[in-house]
């Protein structure tokens, strides 16, 4: 009987392992110098933004088991602090990547479950699931040129304000500038 026991155990954990969300291999609040140590991406991407920079990588580069293809991850770093963790489908004009459901499902298989339409392809809007004091945001909307811009954001109340105060200043900075 123990045998039994055990071999359902093993096989409980497997199967949770192995739908488990992507392992980002950081935290929320980093440092920069600890992520940098990790050695998981080039350098920041290019931004006009003094304190603010974004790391990118290919999401099968970091997690591929969870087949994320055409999918990027960035982790946004203001100051010296990781604030956020943004997945993106790398859409073109035909939009395969929303149009396949990766990111759909994947937020719903790891984040909470919403509603959709009887066609989840023809869904727009955002989705906000709060749990563990972090909160994952979905969002499909499609953009000027019918391209979906389609996203999975992930931060926590304290460091998104921060990210948020940072923006709405740079706004109304360029705002001022152009007056």
């Amino acid at each position: 009987m123990k045998l039994v026991t055990k071999i359902l155990i093993i096989f409980s954990l497997s199967i949770v392992h192995a739908y488990s969300a992507c392992d980002f291999k950081v935290e929320l609040g980093v440092k920069r110098k600890a992520f940098e140590s990790l050695e998981l991406t080039g350098p920041p991407l290019p931004l006009e933004y003094e304190d603010f920079d974004v790391y990118g990588i290919l999401a099968d580069d970091i997690c591929p088991d969870q087949k994320l293809k055409e999918v990027a991850i960035e982790y946004k770093f203001l100051k010296d602090e990781l604030v956020a963790i943004n997945l993106i489908a790398l859409n073109d004009d035909r939009n395969l990547v929303s149009e396949s459901l990766i990111m759909m499902n994947y937020f719903k298989k790891n984040f909470g479950d919403f509603e959709t339409p009887d066609n989840p392809r023809s869904y727009t809007g955002y989705e906000v699931i709060d749990k563990n004091n972090e909160f994952y945001v979905y969002g499909r909307i499609p953009n000027d040129d019918g391209i979906m811009d389609e996203q999975i954001y992930i931060s926590n109340p304290e460091l998104d304000t921060k990210l948020m105060d940072y923006m709405r200043n740079i706004e109304e900075q360029q705002f001022k500038a152009e007056q």
